[in-house]
């Protein structure tokens, strides 16, 4: 007759499951972290400065933008987290932002599709939205080319958030997307062409129950040169979204 398993070797089992898992979890992040560097670092040296209003400083928040969202995927796809199936009614949110930089202003207006829950880790959790804006762009002083310009972008975003105080909690954002722009040159910057690419990253506070957000936020425009000039533009500001 077959010998039956003790408790004490059930118990050994399970706590060897368990060390694997947390090793398999660890591993995983671990190579999704170099996995985003590696791709992230020919991105950042691709958009190297080319007049004197772009500064090299902006190629660390490139890199923690595309480094972010390419590692909050990768660990979602690791997982095994869903990509497109939401917890209840996925629900539209308005969106609008104001930034700058040093001679380019931006006003966007849009909305955001989601927010689809995908994990939970330590204390965090992390959601993914679709936003689609429109931004009109204005140039400052006398400038060399268009004084004005509109952009067209879908950013699928991956938010990271934890509570952070009463029914209000702390957002991490990233996004990597595609865009249009109406001008190929625009104020003193040569972009060369119509198709670029939008990096995004904020900092934000989120209502609990999803209905509001504000924050910080940061997003860098450019071509990959795919051709050049391919002159980066640096957008920081503001960003407000609600849901009716």
């Amino acid at each position: 007759m077959p010998s039956q398993p003790t408790s004490s070797s059930l118990r050994a089992k399970r706590v060897s499951g368990s060390t694997l898992s947390t090793r398999r979890a660890r591993f995983g992040a671990q190579a999704v972290a170099c996995l985003s560097v590696l791709l992230s670092a020919p991105l950042m040296a691709q958009t190297a400065p080319a007049t004197p209003k772009e500064h090299a400083s902006s190629n660390g928040l490139r890199a923690v933008a595309v480094g972010g969202t390419l590692a909050s995927w990768a660990y979602a796809w690791w997982e095994g987290a869903p990509f497109t199936r939401c917890d209840g009614a996925p629900r539209w949110q308005f969106r609008g932002n104001v930034a700058k930089d040093d001679e380019l202003r931006v006003a966007s207006v849009g909305a955001a599709y989601g927010e689809c829950q995908m994990l939970t880790a330590g204390g965090w959790s992390l959601s993914n939205q679709t936003n689609f804006s429109v931004s009109r762009w204005s140039a400052q002083g006398d400038v060399a080319f268009a004084k004005s310009a509109w952009d067209v972008a879908i950013v699928p975003l991956v938010h990271w958030q934890r509570p952070a105080f009463g029914a209000t909690r702390m957002e991490v954002e990233f996004g990597i997307g595609p865009a249009w722009l109406s001008q190929t040159n625009i104020g003193d910057r040569q972009k060369s062409t119509q198709y670029q690419f939008s990096d995004h990253l904020g900092l934000n506070l989120v209502d609990a129950g999803g209905a509001w957000r504000v924050g910080l936020h940061w997003r860098h425009i450019s071509n990959l040169d795919i051709k050049t000039p391919n002159n980066g533009v640096d957008f920081a500001g503001v960003v407000v979204a609600f849901s009716l």
